[in-house]
């Protein structure tokens, strides 16, 4: 019983550092800091009930979000356009979504968790649908890397897409909460 207990409690933090390089976490949070303090005081408070595997599956679709409204930005030209920052912001969107799907591997839901149990009824669709992102944000970064803005669009509107219809089909809103 004592073992069963101290792994549930080390579980999320070997996942977290097993598969996410601590640098990746970091440099995306204090990035949306950075540029938007009174979201990240809304999300502290959102995802203060979560914890284990269900906290780390939201802070890792967060990053995601911070590193998809960097790359954003230049795209709709208020932030100069970087290719090495959207190459790089794309670069750590596709390694989270790779690790995600080890965060949703079995139905561990939370009461502060909007992942739908969709999620598990259609395990096939949702890999489908998070390695669809994983790809885009890779053409993403293959255009940033170029220096060409109309590849660099026109992938990030694939991967906005990609988010979306995922979103649309395996997260639940905030009003259908269990």
């Amino acid at each position: 019983m004592k073992n069963k207990i101290k792994f549930s409690i080390l579980l999320p933090f070997l996942i977290l550092f097993s598969h996410f390089g601590p640098l990746d976490y970091v440099q995306a949070q204090s990035v949306s800091k950075k540029y938007n303090t009174f979201q990240n005081s809304q999300w502290m408070l959102a995802h203060a009930g979560s914890v284990g595997v269900v906290k780390l599956r939201m802070k890792s679709m967060k990053v995601i979000g911070a590193e998809i409204k960097i790359i954003g930005k230049m795209v709709r030209g208020k932030n100069p356009f970087d290719g090495l920052k959207i190459a790089n912001a794309s670069k750590r969107i596709a390694g989270h979504g790779r690790q995600s799907l080890k965060l949703f591997v079995r139905n561990i839901q939370g009461e502060t968790s909007r992942a739908s149990p969709q999620i598990w009824k259609d395990w096939e669709g949702f890999a489908r649908a998070m390695n669809t992102m994983v790809r885009s944000a890779t053409a993403v970064a293959e255009a940033g890397r170029a220096g060409n803005v109309v590849a660099v669009k026109t992938a990030y509107r694939a991967l906005g897409k990609s988010c979306a219809g995922c979103h649309r089909s395996y997260r639940m809103s905030k009003n259908r909460r269990r």
